[in-house]
């Protein structure tokens, strides 16, 4: 648009080139307010554009993520709202799929498995199957059990130390015929092992075997203990013997309770080692009243005592027969013993042994009695806190 500034002079002419010029003049003017029009309009459309620039809504960036994709507009965080979804209630009888496809992968599923499942399309509940229990062996019925049992003492080792006797030299055997018939039991314990009284009881000997012989000689047990048990056993005095001791804390005459410290374990006398002699002595105080002390130590938690006859057919006793206990439920650790050898020990008065094992697991056992080539069997159930009888015959 030409700004210049236009100057208009009339001047006296003729008439009709006046009203030409006057025409000229006003066709100039409403050009010119014509493009004053224009040029408002276009500022009120900028000032619209710089408004609405102004006012443009603020936009939502979504929160990045470890797996989104950069973008250069974020777009507005969308809120997916979907329907509830029912959770089946389950029910003896799996649904049937009625498509040839689940059809199909319900098939492949089957033929998978180790074990078919049948499925049935009828919409009642249907029995469900249950494993079969593994057949177990069932403890009979306890026997009759004599109030007679003697299961009195503690064991003479506080716990935590050797409670359990030794299996190789047992009441009534010989170690393989290099030793005497044995009186009592052993436990194993290292020198200076702590002894406590297996029964509350007065102590009658306390001292040494130099000049009176408590056993077989003289020098035998070398430092021991006897106490007189409280109790009687059927109106007869019982004695527990304590041997090859390193150092007595108890005297002559002075009463002791059950588990009191006696003394320490030694090696003194006729001993191969350090360990604890332990005797049961009824009725009288002497080298042949010896019992089988397993026969009234009390047994551990869930184990039972073994007592049983070894007899040939005419009712006579087999002496020094190998037995052995094999677990017929379960596995279980070798027990074994030998019947009692000699004349010089004593059965019990209510079971007529010739054999005891001890510490042994309640379940059931085979017996078995190995003489020369040939065995025999007796199965027996092993009662726990009991003594369990068997009797074995020897056939000539």
């Amino acid at each position: 648009m030409d700004k210049r500034t236009h100057y208009f002079v009339l001047k006296p002419k003729k008439q009709t080139g006046s009203i030409v010029a006057l025409l000229g003049s006003i066709f100039i003017l409403l050009v010119l307010t014509g493009c004053q029009q224009n040029i408002v309009a276009n500022i009120a459309e900028v000032s619209e554009e710089n408004a609405a620039e102004e006012t443009v809504a603020p936009t939502f960036t979504l929160p990045p993520t470890a797996t989104a994709a950069a973008t250069d507009l974020p777009l507005p965080a969308t809120r997916i709202i979907m329907p509830p979804t029912l959770t089946p209630i389950p029910t003896s009888t799996p649904a049937v799929a009625h498509t040839e496809t689940a059809a199909a992968v319900a098939q492949e599923a089957v033929v998978g498995m180790e074990t078919a499942v049948s499925i049935s399309a009828s919409p009642e509940p249907t029995a469900t199957a249950t494993a079969t229990p593994i057949p177990t062996f069932t403890p009979p019925a306890l026997p009759f059990t004599s109030e007679e049992e003697h299961y009195w003492l503690k064991r003479p080792i506080p716990e935590g130390g050797t409670v359990w006797t030794d299996k190789i030299y047992p009441y009534g055997g010989t170690k393989g015929g290099t030793l005497r018939p044995h009186h009592g039991v052993e436990f194993y314990v290292n020198h200076g092992t702590q002894v406590i009284a297996a029964a509350s009881g007065t102590v009658v000997v306390a001292g040494n075997d130099n000049v009176i012989a408590y056993g077989p000689e003289t020098n035998f047990y070398g430092n021991l203990v006897i106490i007189e048990l409280d109790t009687e056993f059927q109106g007869q005095p019982v004695y527990n013997l304590y041997a090859h001791l390193s150092d007595i804390y108890v005297a002559e005459g002075q009463h002791v309770d059950v588990e009191q410290l006696i003394a320490l374990s030694g090696a003194s006398g006729i001993a191969d080692g350090p360990h604890l002699h332990f005797e049961v002595r009824l009725g009288q105080n002497n080298y042949g009243t010896t019992y089988n002390p397993r026969l009234w130590l009390y047994p551990f938690p869930d184990y039972g005592t073994v007592a049983g006859r070894v007899i040939r057919g005419n009712g006579s006793l087999v002496e020094e027969a190998p037995i052995s206990m094999d677990r017929i439920d379960a596995d279980s650790h070798y027990l074994a013993t030998t019947s009692y050898a000699g004349t010089t020990v004593n059965s019990d008065a209510q079971w007529h042994e010739n054999f005891v094992i001890d510490d042994v697991p309640m379940g059931y056992y085979e017996v078995i009695v190995a003489v020369g080539k040939r065995k025999f069997k007796q199965e027996i159930y092993v009662f726990p806190y009991r003594t369990n009888f068997v009797e074995i015959m020897i056939e000539d």
